[in-house]
């Protein structure tokens, strides 16, 4: 079996495995921590033992980008109602930001990147980051130390109208459309990784909510998407299931990569 017909029964397989994970997960009825690992962490390893030139980049990364974002976004989005979920833990940090999302939010885009990289970017650079990435960083400690700021002096203030809204337009949305139009040959590479992610991550918020892994108990949305009797914002299925994983790549190679 040559790279390429091997490439194409890994695609095959990771199709599948969404599928086979909902279906595993409503004989099984896991908790939400297992169903992370289930969903991302072991198609994750899976495609590591087959890109292993391509690991050490993509953690650098996800850990990088997914900690303080994760940190940030979920302390305020449980604030603001606008999600919430069970914890295994029995505590939430800060009493708003659940132990299981910041795993997920590590996991979550390392998936992402690693699949990137070994079906639709291949090429491997010699640094395990970019010199850009120094920038990301600064940007990311700023905001942090804002965000902290605002927690010590008054919690309140963090509590942002229309959250998901918000943060879609500023952290999913204009970074995406930015990229896109700054560098449009990545458009192909990004929509064919959306693809399979609006899958992925379709199926795995119908089996969430099925099992009650997260609900949104907020009013502040724009709208409402109904599905197999289930309900959740349209910001959910635009931001996250549609756009996130563009979004990711498109943080990723501004700052991290060669934008080719």
């Amino acid at each position: 079996m040559n790279k390429k017909e091997r490439m194409k029964l890994d695609l095959v397989l990771l199709i599948i495995w969404p599928i086979i994970a909902s279906l595993l997960s409503l004989l099984l009825r896991p908790n939400n921590l297992i169903s992370i690992l289930l969903f991302f962490g072991l198609p994750a390893v899976y495609l590591s033992f087959l890109a292993k030139k391509h690991i050490k980049k993509s953690l650098i990364f996800s850990l990088v980008i997914g900690i303080p974002f994760t940190i940030i976004i979920d302390y305020i989005a449980n604030l603001t109602k606008t999600w919430d979920a069970p914890t295994l833990f029995g505590f939430k940090i800060f009493n708003h930001i659940i132990i299981e999302d910041l795993i997920w939010g590590i996991v979550w885009v390392y998936f992402i990147l690693i699949f990137y990289e070994y079906f639709l970017d291949q090429h491997v650079t010699k640094k395990n980051y970019n010199k850009n990435l120094k920038y990301l960083i600064i940007f990311l400690l700023i905001l942090s130390v804002l965000f902290f700021f605002f927690l010590i002096i008054n919690p309140l203030l963090l509590h942002i109208p229309y959250f998901y809204l918000v943060m879609g337009i500023l952290v999913i949305l204009l970074p995406l459309i930015f990229v896109l139009f700054e560098f449009p040959v990545l458009l192909t590479k990004f929509l064919k990784t959306g693809a399979y992610f609006f899958f992925l991550s379709f199926a795995y918020e119908i089996t969430a909510l099925k099992l009650g892994w997260w609900d949104f108990p907020g009013t502040e949305f724009i709208g409402w998407v109904e599905f197999l009797g289930l309900r959740f914002p349209f910001e959910e299925l635009f931001f996250w299931i549609i756009l996130g994983a563009m979004a990711v790549l498109a943080w990723y190679e501004f700052f991290d990569d060669d934008r080719k």
